[in-house]
C-alpha cells in the first residue's frame, strides 16, 4: 500500500464521511472532485461506492432509532423504476444536456424552497414515490440522483434528526442495490470490495465521530440550509460540467 495515497485518501474520507455525519448526504459530492485526480475517474466511482457502503454500516447503527423504513422503501421503489427511463433517455439527450437540465430543475426548487412555496400531494405514497422515480432517473442519466430525494424531505418539513437517519438507509440501500448490478454485469470485482476503501475505515470512523458532535450542536435552521448550499453547490456543478462538456 502506497504510504502516500493512503494519506490522501484517509484525509478526504476525514473531510467527506463527517460531512455525511452531519448533513446525510454529499458524501460523494465532497469526495469525488478530491479523489478523480489522484485515483482516476472509474477508480474513484467505485472507491466512493464501497466506502460509503462502509461508513453508512456504521451510521446506521448509530441513526436505527429514527428511521422510517416505509417511507425510505417507497422511494427506493420509485427510484428503480425511474432509473429504467433515466438509461433509456440517454438515446435522445446527450449527457450534457441532462446536466443542464438537471441544474436548472435544482435551482428552480431551490428557490421554490426559499419562497416558501411547497408542493403537497393528497396522496403522500406517490409523493414519495414520485420523487424517488426522479431520482432513479437523474441517477441513472447522470449519476447524481440524490438531490430530488433531499428536496422532497426538505419540502415536507422532516425535522433534521429523522431526515438524516432516513438519508443515510435511503442510500445505504441504493448503494447495495448498484454494488449487486455491477457485480454481475462485471464493472466489480472482489479486490475492489476489501481494498483501499477498508483501509481508510479508521479516518471513516473518525470523520463520523466529528460529524456527530457537530450535528449535535446546529439547529433545524444551519441543518437546512447545509442542505440547501449542498444542492446548490451540485446544481452549480452540473451546470458548470454541462457547458463545459
Amino acid at each position: 500500500m502506497d504510504s502516500q495515497l493512503l494519506l490522501v485518501t484517509s484525509c478526504v474520507v476525514f473531510l467527506s464521511t463527517a460531512f455525511q455525519a452531519v448533513a446525510g448526504f454529499g458524501y460523494a459530492i465532497i469526495a469525488a472532485p478530491l479523489l478523480a485526480s489522484v485515483l482516476g475517474v472509474k477508480e474513484t466511482v467505485v472507491f466512493l461506492l464501497i466506502g460509503s457502503i462502509y461508513m453508512r454500516i456504521y451510521m446506521l447503527y448509530k441513526v436505527r432509532r429514527d428511521m422510517s423504513f416505509s417511507l425510505v422503501k417507497r422511494i427506493f421503489l420509485g427510484a428503480m423504476v425511474g432509473a429504467v427511463p433515466g438509461g433509456l433517455v440517454l438515446r435522445f439527450f446527450t449527457p450534457q444536456q441532462l446536466c443542464i437540465f438537471l441544474g436548472l430543475v435544482l435551482i428552480l426548487a431551490l428557490i421554490a424552497l426559499k419562497a416558501n412555496i411547497r408542493w403537497h400531494s393528497k396522496h403522500p405514497v406517490w409523493e414519495q414515490f414520485g420523487f424517488g422515480f426522479l431520482g432513479g432517473f437523474f441517477n441513472a442519466s447522470t449519476s447524481i440522483g440524490g438531490p430530488p430525494i433531499v428536496l422532497y424531505m426538505l419540502n415536507s418539513g422532516q425535522p433534521k434528526v429523522p431526515m438524516r437517519a432516513n438519508l443515510t438507509l435511503y442510500f445505504f440501500i441504493a448503494n447495495i442495490w448498484t454494488v449487486v448490478a455491477w457485480f454481475f454485469i462485471g464493472n466489480v470485482h472482489l479486490g475492489d470490495l476489501v481494498g483501499l476503501p477498508l483501509w481508510t475505515l479508521p479516518a471513516a470512523f473518525l470523520g463520523v465521530y466529528v460529524g456527530e458532535k457537530i450535528f449535535s450542536h446546529i439547529n433545524q435552521v444551519t441543518f437546512n440550509r447545509l442542505a440547501i448550499a449542498t444542492i446548490l453547490f451540485c446544481a452549480l456543478n452540473m451546470l458548470y460540467k454541462g457547458i463545459k462538456m
